[in-house]
């Protein structure tokens, strides 16, 4: 086996390189400097790398191969002499930091000691040795998230004016509080002019850290806050483990919040050897903590620190690159800095304007199975959105369409907690015997409910032979106190179950939000998770009302059996899927097709941002998106969404103007059709400059003993609708009675329709 090694100049230039045999050793400084391994990186990558001392902040682009570049650092200060016992790296998640773990291993030959971990793991260890010292025992527990709000309802008990069901709101607080490393009486002070709850917040918090204290445990904010405290009540164990960690590399670093920056700069106070990687115009985490001032603010709080720029793109081709770039230079809290691409090829970003979401879907779909065709896999392309109430339109249409995907990092739309929820309520109106959606929503929202009484009314009805809900109707068979408990959720039942047959089912599906209470616990939440979720349950409105559009006979019962063919995945490919996911959620991905979606005000940028006067982050949000592209990007905007239980109409996104450098391609809606769509399309104009073609209605002409034979409708079949006129089958999904066609109409787009409650508007055109 042999190694490159490089010489360098004086003055940091690349002279020319020699191989050597592996088990020749440098072991001092001068001969380190001499002969320097290259690792395979770039010039400027390997300037970065070979600078042993000191502060150095390296800003790697998009793509820039930053992970490379801080495994080769290491590696290099152990070539250098460093022992590796003496050297710490720090990540963000256990995966990253195990990567880094078998890199350094392929390297070197061997993992060497070096330490590799991330923020919380480093500091439970330091804490395990130490934690006396705080009045902890070294066995003390870690509390995740769920045994955190248990702890918070069960000290709301006790505290006076708190309210246990927002456990969630206060745990956020109070991990603001931690993260600014302030008290609860520091924090009320910060919080009481702009927080109209701060005494309770306050008094919450307070004793939340008696009960964590008494139990002998910590949450995750208190690993790194009382780390920070005992380097502070202890300069002994700081100066200790200084001493163990004389060379500090953090990846990532535009990611740290406060308390994690605090924390490395007293680590690396002694020695002064920090290295940090990462990017301001990747900073996407502010809304948990992550400061980007950390990564601009570096080289003024480390005078004398040298400053890397990555700038070569090893992912992405040039006119992806010149979007990103194009976008991210309207930013003001960033490095300058422009990617430029060693790739070569790849398309032009195409920009498509929808005349609806509907068509957004149908859009996205059509092209995924043009790269199908054109010989690409499922696997590498990604449905990019803001926010995941957006993605419902989409599972819809690729599963009409045939295409197999997955909700990366979250669930599919009527697999998410909230739409079943609400649909609990819809299929216990239409089914009262339905004991499993009884006991989904019997307490949820939250109405006092608990076990007992659900025990009593389980044991009544075994004894009855009535469903959960029929004890409810019949009355009289319940305790006095189990009646009453049970009585607001009966009169929500009553109210709901008298309305679904009475009701446009577009109209049920607002009542059912409004009266089952979900709108109140969720709409106007402190807490922005359950804000999000009250936007996935408006898009459940969405969902209803797209289905009476395209099935105007249809019923409520209706629309529940097509969800269930929906959320059907059965025969999907587990290694081929499409990826839809937030953006959020793919940050560190690559994917050679990408599309971008909801590009609108209001919708990316969010309208919070916009209101707040600053969408920096927002513009870093779609930076990061863009590049998440290798050969191909489309970006999509719709004239028109259904949000929030209406049509609403917005512009187009700023990030569509700034993004172009040349001028992306442009297709409009329907002109689509026009121009790309299938030739079976073509057919339709051409039947229609043809004398009247035949016609029959499809109960008839494909009926046997009076039963249709859903069978022949199937695809590229044309067909005449009652109110949309001639269109072409291009997919269906399920048999028989359950069987529901997509249908594209000229300068329509795509509609669905369940078939056997379309059969009498639809007839088979006989060419």
């Amino acid at each position: 086996m042999r190694r490159r090694f490089i010489i360098f100049s004086s003055v940091g230039k690349a002279l020319f390189v020699i191989r050597t045999p592996v088990w020749i050793v440098f072991s001092t400084r001068l001969c380190y400097h001499s002969f320097m391994r290259d690792f395979g990186l770039n010039e400027q990558q390997l300037l970065a790398v070979h600078d042993t001392e000191g502060a150095i902040l390296v800003i790697a682009g998009a793509g820039s191969g930053k992970t490379r570049v801080l495994t080769a650092r290491i590696c290099a200060l152990v070539d250098a002499g460093v022992d590796p016992y003496n050297i710490l790296a720090i990540t963000f998640t256990n995966k990253a930091a195990n990567e880094m773990k078998e890199r350094i291993e392929r390297e070197l030959g061997t993992y060497a000691g070096v330490w590799t971990s991330t923020f919380h793991s480093m500091c439970a260890r330091m804490l395990r040795m130490d934690a006396d010292k705080l009045g902890y025992g070294d066995n003390f527990t870690i509390y995740t998230d769920l045994e955190s709000e248990r702890v918070v309802k069960r000290v709301c008990e006790n505290v006076h004016g708190a309210d246990p069901k927002k456990k969630g709101i206060y745990l956020n607080r109070i991990s603001q509080a931690k993260t600014a490393a302030l008290a609860p009486d520091a924090y009320y002070e910060e919080i009481k002019d702009y927080v109209t709850d701060a005494r309770e917040v306050t008094l919450v918090y307070a004793a939340y850290e008696r009960e964590l204290k008494a139990c002998n445990a910590m949450d995750f904010d208190d690993l790194l806050l009382k780390t920070v405290e005992l380097f502070e009540k202890c300069p002994d164990v700081l100066e200790r483990w200084q001493n163990r960690f004389r060379y500090i590399n953090v990846d990532e670093f535009q990611d740290t919040n406060k308390l994690q920056y605090r924390l490395v700069r007293m680590l690396a106070e002694k020695w002064g050897n920090l290295f940090v990687v990462g990017d301001e115009d990747q900073s996407i985490y502010s809304w948990r903590g992550a400061e980007i001032r950390n990564i601009l603010d570096f080289p003024k709080d480390f005078p004398g620190a040298k400053v890397y720029k990555l700038e070569r793109n090893y992912r992405s081709t040039k006119a992806i690159l010149d979007a990103a770039n194009n976008v991210i230079k309207n930013n003001s809290a960033r490095n300058a800095k422009t990617l430029w691409s060693s790739v070569d090829g790849g398309s032009e970003v195409e920009y498509y304007e929808a005349y609806g979401d509907r068509d957004e879907a149908s859009y996205v779909s059509r092209m995924i199975n043009s790269l199908v065709e054109r010989g690409e896999n499922y696997r590498d392309m990604a449905v990019l959105v803001r926010a995941n109430s957006l993605t419902r339109l989409f599972e819809e249409d690729f599963t009409l369409h045939g295409i197999p995907y997955k909700v990366f990092g979250g669930f599919r739309f009527f697999e998410r907690k909230e739409i079943k929820d609400a649909l609990g309520y819809v299929r216990l109106a239409l089914n009262p015997d339905d004991n499993d959606s009884f006991l989904r929503i019997v307490n949820y929202p939250k109405r006092g409910i608990g076990q007992s009484a659900v025990n009593e009314l389980s044991q009544v009805s075994a004894q009855s032979g009535l469903s959960f809900y029929g004890v409810l109707k019949k009355g009289g068979l319940l305790s006095a106190g189990t009646e009453k408990k049970l009585s607001k959720f009966t009169e929500i039942a009553f109210d709901i179950e008298r309305a679904v047959n009475g009701m446009p089912p577009v109209d049920f599906m607002k009542y059912v939000i409004s009266r089952s209470g979900l709108e109140a616990a969720l709409k106007y939440s402190d807490d922005p998770e359950e804000r999000n979720r009250y936007e996935n349950i408006e898009g459940l409105v969405g969902a209803v009302s797209n289905f009476i559009e395209d099935n105007p006979e249809a019923t409520m019962a209706d629309f529940m059996q097509s969800v269930s063919l929906v959320s059907d995945s059965d025969g999907m490919d587990d290694e081929n899927y499409v990826t839809v996911a937030t953006i959020h959620a793919v940050k560190g991905l690559e994917f050679d097709n990408v599309f971008i979606i909801g590009l609108e005000e209001g919708v990316f940028p969010s309208s919070a941002a916009i209101n707040n006067g600053d969408v920096e982050e927002e513009r870093r949000l779609m930076y990061v998106a863009i590049t998440r592209a290798k050969q191909r990007l489309y970006v999509v905007s719709s004239r028109s969404r259904f949000r929030f239980g209406e049509t609403v109409y917005n512009p187009k996104s700023r990030f569509i103007t700034e993004m172009r450098g040349e001028k992306p391609s442009i297709r409009v809606g329907g002109a689509f059709y026009e121009k790309k769509a299938a030739p079976a399309l073509d057919r339709i104009a051409n039947l229609s400059r043809k004398a009247p073609a035949r016609t029959a209605p499809a109960a008839h002409t494909a009926a046997k003993n009076g039963t249709a034979d859903f069978d022949a409708f199937t695809k590229d079949v044309i067909v005449e609708h009652a109110k949309f006129g001639r269109g072409i089958i291009i997919s269906t999904v399920g048999e028989g009675e359950d069987k529901t066609a997509a249908i594209a109409f000229k300068g329509l787009g795509v509609k669905r329709f369940a078939l056997a409650i379309a059969v009498n508007s639809l007839k088979i055109v006989k060419e």
